[in-house]
């Protein structure tokens, strides 16, 4: 599966950073479930067409607001909501 680039450059860099500076643990929490995102040892849902019987896995999502995936989709919700509520 394609890696963001801002997801690469944690996984790149994350390790030599954490070493060097003092970091809160909600930080900590937060980038490794933005690593962790989508990746099948962290879980997955199994699909099965049952017409053609192709299976197809999908990793479950971090659902973090640190995510450049997950924050984004809860950054266009927010948006959504606000604006019913503006408007």
């Amino acid at each position: 599966m394609a890696t963001g680039i801002i997801k690469q450059i944690f996984e790149d860099k994350w390790g030599e950073f954490k070493e060097k500076y003092p970091i809160r643990p909600t930080v900590l929490s937060e980038v490794k479930k933005m690593l962790t995102c989508k990746d099948m040892s962290e879980g997955y849902s199994k699909f099965c067409c049952p017409t053609c019987n192709e299976v197809r896995y999908v990793g479950f999502t971090c659902k973090s607001h640190f995510c450049t995936s997950c924050g984004r989709k809860a950054t266009e919700q927010w948006v959504e909501k606000l604006s019913k509520e503006l408007f």
